[in-house]
């Protein structure tokens, strides 16, 4: 997993009045709000007698451990043990910790890393807003969270897998993949090939571009006016939290952009993935460094993105073998990079 990064946790829709226990980066995490409504993240185990404290009731916008009613502020204090009275000391030890984390985008993000004096800027897409209407949905997979990302790249294999509901050429034409900075940038056309013509000064085919961020955030048209945002965060070794988002530009009506990517949203869970998942339970389990693939021009996306993903963890490899006084409470002192 690539550390010093910000990944979406969670739909900031889905924290509301209770807490919530969730599982990322192998671990067992507790989120809720605090009095101000701001989100707040910590481990989910209580450091009194290891009680697991998501769906534990939020008093006064603290967190309760539902065992013995140990309470933990937004900064992961204990500032309340009730078997010991209001004025008892409370040892450091039952200090919870807690990890950074912002709101946006309609997300809950966290920072899997080190500490640091400032954080760096949320990453995302420019010019995203909807016109009318956005749809959303999650869930987990049972798949390394590198080959989600990898396949948001691969848009030539839409005629065979999806055909029967996208109904496009097989031919790539005028792709083109490049990579600037964190972000790869892919675009191209699938074309039938019959109808091209030898001389035609233009091609008429599906057009797409699809852009990543690292560590693991996608954004694809589908068309040019829709839009699929995806992101693929760890819950462990071997599984992802996927989360997406379709957005559409057809119309700034609100009912009717709604119910465009509603019904986008309900294809894609009901039909597409299950398309797809269909192949992916066909593949070795593992992430994707460990299969040399034999590319072709058309994979240059995804060979970029491998490429990108192993010098930064290659840097982040040489720097783990340094240890460093500023970790969170409860991110792993060493960390397998993979």
């Amino acid at each position: 997993m690539l550390r010093n990064r910000w990944y979406p946790v969670l739909e900031a829709g889905a924290l509301r009045k209770t807490s919530i226990g969730i599982k990322r980066f192998g671990l067992d995490l507790v989120l809720w709000r605090d009095p101000t409504g701001a989100a707040r993240i910590s481990p989910a185990t209580c450091p009194h007698r290891g009680a697991s404290l998501a769906g534990g009731r939020i008093v006064d916008g603290e967190l309760e451990c539902p065992w013995h009613g140990f309470r933990f502020g937004g900064d992961g204090a204990c500032t309340l043990m009730p078997c010991e009275g209001p004025d008892a000391r409370i040892p450091k030890a039952l200090n919870l910790g807690a990890f950074p984390i912002r709101e946006a985008h309609r997300l809950i993000w966290m920072w899997w890393g080190d500490e640091q004096t400032s954080y760096p800027d949320l990453p995302f897409f420019n010019d995203v807003e909807a016109h009318g209407g956005e749809t959303e949905a999650s869930y987990v997979l049972p798949y390394h969270y590198s080959r989600m990302i990898e396949s948001n790249l691969d848009i030539h294999h839409t005629p065979f897998v999806h055909g029967n509901i996208i109904p496009v050429g097989t031919r790539m034409v005028d792709f083109e993949a490049h990579v600037e900075g964190d972000r790869i940038y892919s675009s191209g056309l699938l074309v039938k090939e019959k109808k091209i013509a030898r001389n035609a000064t233009k091609t008429k085919g599906m057009p797409f571009r699809s852009e990543v961020i690292l560590p693991n955030l996608g954004l694809v048209a589908i068309t040019p006016n829709l839009h699929i945002l995806i992101c693929a965060t760890p819950v462990d070794e071997d599984h992802s939290w996927l989360w997406f988002r379709y957005r559409q530009t057809y119309t700034r009506n609100a009912m009717l952009g709604k119910l465009i990517t509603w019904i986008a949203v309900h294809s894609e869970l009901r039909i597409v993935q299950k398309q797809d998942w269909r192949l992916f339970a066909t593949l070795t389990p593992g992430t994707i460094d460990e299969f040399p693939y034999a590319f072709v021009h058309s994979d240059k996306a995804i060979a970029l993105y491998r490429n990108l993903r192993q010098e930064q963890l290659k840097m982040q490899r040489a720097v783990e073998e340094k240890p460093t006084r500023h970790q969170h409470p409860g991110a792993p002192r060493a960390v397998a990079a993979n």
